[in-house]
């Protein structure tokens, strides 16, 4: 299985929006970033998990080779927020944001865009 695309749905003032949840994978998920994406992660599990959100160079202090910046996902029905991401985050090779997880049981993530109003 490959890293898997998720697709951003869109919020703002003038919606009321339930969040799609997907469950995480072994592979990791990845998203287009605009700089108003951010991700909504809960975990079920008895067990916190680890968010890494890989970052292509070196980064408030973060150097790519460590892999990225790191999230705690609280055991046992955390749900956690992280973002909306700067352009410093998006992967060159495609022009989207990479995320790795720990582990993957219990674990479901969905993507939210900020959207300005019509």
């Amino acid at each position: 299985m490959a890293r898997t695309a998720i697709a951003a749905e869109a919020i703002n003032s003038q919606t009321t929006r339930t969040p799609t949840f997907t469950a995480a994978i072994a592979d990791g998920h990845m998203t287009i970033n605009d700089g108003s994406t951010f991700l909504r992660v809960r975990n079920t599990d008895a067990s916190p998990k680890t968010v890494t959100v890989l970052i292509p160079s070196t980064l408030a202090g973060v150097v790519a080779a460590n892999g990225g910046r790191q999230h705690t996902i609280p055991a046992n029905t955390g749900d956690v927020t992280i973002g909306p991401f700067p352009p410093d985050y998006t992967q060159p090779s495609d022009g989207r944001i990479w995320w790795d997880y720990s582990a993957i049981t219990g674990v479901t993530v969905a993507v939210l865009k900020v959207e300005r109003n019509k």
